[in-house]
């Protein structure tokens, strides 16, 4: 579109038309600024949005009355340090968490952000994809759970992190950092010895597991923590071992129809006391001749 019929466009009275202008995007930056100054805050917040917006247009519309208008110059992608500095002094909190959550803000600022007495802003800062080591284990702290819980789900979280969330009062938050894919041995282990049934279940399950983990898992006074450590796929032949001595047949079924089963896990369950077990041995096709004929005869 010629850029002077965009100009022509904003002087359009029917605000529909000049919203479509502020939004186009080839809109120039004086197009831009003339949006901001409109009387319709759909049009300045059309601006504030643009794509082209540039680091002078995002300071004009930081200085808009409404605070949507505000909030969309924070959250836009060619926010600068400056845009976003300003932005996280405002006295709206829609427009600080979009500050807060702007990818383009550094660790400093989300430090800062963290400090805010409102916890959706604190919560955004969390929440920031590019949040550091440093910033998630400040945010760990935090006296709002829903700050805390959003840390535990935080993909950059480590596993200093990680071992901040489990000691958290709050189950669900102990349970995020059992169930993350960065949970390492030393969360898993602290995580299966957890007095919570729902935290021990979820490290028996996870695909991060270890031998050491599992084994502990398999010795858990509850049923589902058992059954979840005998069908993790990262079970060794110890671990299965261990499962074969479980006072339940269906934690000991599991076992024998593992796809990491050997053939001392087979000859342990061709003479199990349950028929099911034997019979499973009997019909997997990786045990042995021997293994198959013992369970079949239960001998």
């Amino acid at each position: 579109m010629n850029k002077s019929r965009l100009l022509r466009q904003m002087s359009n009275p029917d605000w529909r038309v000049r919203e479509a202008a502020a939004g186009h995007p080839e809109a120039t930056k004086q197009v831009l600024l003339l949006a901001l100054q409109d009387v319709e805050p759909a049009v300045r917040f059309a601006a504030a949005e643009n794509p082209n917006a540039s680091k002078h247009v995002l300071l004009v519309a930081m200085e808009n009355e409404y605070w949507d208008v505000r909030a969309a110059a924070a959250a836009h992608s060619n926010a600068t340090q400056s845009v976003l500095v300003k932005a996280l002094l405002d006295e709206d909190w829609h427009v600080r968490a979009a500050a807060a959550e702007n990818p383009n803000a550094n660790e400093m600022m989300l430090l800062d952000a963290l400090k805010d007495e409102d916890s959706r802003v604190r919560r955004a800062a969390a929440g920031n994809p590019n949040a550091t080591e440093q910033v998630l284990t400040v945010a760990a702290t935090d006296r709002n759970h829903w700050v805390r819980l959003v840390v535990a789900k935080h993909p950059n979280a480590t596993e200093q992190v990680l071992l901040v969330a489990m000691l958290d009062k709050e189950t669900s938050i102990r349970e995020a950092a059992a169930e993350h894919p960065n949970a390492t041995e030393r969360v898993l282990i602290k995580t299966v010895k957890d007095k919570n049934l729902d935290v021990r279940h979820a490290a028996a399950r996870s695909p991060n597991a270890s031998e050491q983990v599992l084994l502990k898992a398999i010795r858990d006074k509850e049923f589902i923590v058992r059954v979840a450590a005998a069908a993790n796929l990262n079970a060794t032949e110890q671990v299965l071992l261990a499962v074969m001595q479980d006072e339940d047949s269906y934690v000991r079924l599991i076992g024998v129809q593992h796809p990491n089963a050997t053939e001392q896990v087979f000859r342990l369950a061709s003479i199990d006391e349950d028929e099911s077990v034997r019979k499973a041995v009997a019909h997997n096709e990786k045990a042995s001749i021997i293994a198959k004929i013992v369970g079949a005869l239960g001998v």
